[in-house]
């Protein structure tokens, strides 16, 4: 048994992920691997009296919503169904990580309600801080291109006046008449594209 132990706390160590068990029956955590108190930074027993009402004192505000969501779908959950949640926890020291969990039933109760369920709990920090840097990043490229784009919109707007007077004189020459054909051609489909960046980067 020892040895089984041994080799458990090892894999959790490795795999720096968070296992635990929660009895939703008395509302707290039964058994934790360790590891979210080295991501939080909590001492196990403060770590413990955080997890009565499923760790609401340390969830952000904005995501409690989400979090008792997924309780009723946990509650809910057929047995094996995998539930998913993604919300921020208040670390010790104030701050506030990401953590991604997965849980599902494990036992029911004698009445058949959901009594324990195991969780694996992952921080996410650095995966949604590069997902939110790579958003605003595309919102500032869609700018730069719809503001870009208007800047190409005035003088192509201008040439296209140009063509259309020069369109309106008498041209002999075929080969000025040919001239005229391939800028008219080409401006227009300058203008085209001018309008297909304003369509796809138009800021919300």
């Amino acid at each position: 048994m020892e040895t089984g132990n041994k080799l458990l706390h090892s894999i959790f160590d490795v795999t720096h992920v968070e296992f635990q068990t929660f009895d939703l029956a008395q509302n707290k955590l039964a058994f934790s691997s360790g590891m979210a108190c080295q991501l939080l930074g909590y001492s196990d027993e403060e770590y413990r009296r955080l997890s009565n009402g499923f760790y609401k004192e340390i969830i952000h505000p904005d995501d409690l919503e989400t979090v008792q969501q997924t309780i009723a779908r946990v509650m809910n959950a057929r047995q094996g169904e995998v539930v998913e949640m993604t919300a921020r926890f208040r670390k010790g020291d104030g701050s506030y990580i990401w953590l991604y969990s997965r849980q599902m039933i494990f036992e029911r109760a004698a009445d058949g309600r959901a009594g324990t369920i195991i969780r694996q709990v992952e921080d996410v920090t650095r995966l949604i801080n590069l997902q939110y840097e790579l958003k605003s990043k595309v919102e500032q490229l869609n700018l730069v291109s719809f503001k870009n784009s208007h800047l190409l919109r005035s003088p192509v707007a201008s040439i296209i006046g140009l063509v259309n007077i020069i369109e309106e004189q008498e041209i002999t020459s075929e080969h000025n008449r040919q001239i005229l054909h391939f800028l008219k051609d080409a401006i227009t489909r300058l203008d085209e594209v001018i309008h297909e960046i304003n369509d796809v980067a138009r800021p919300y």
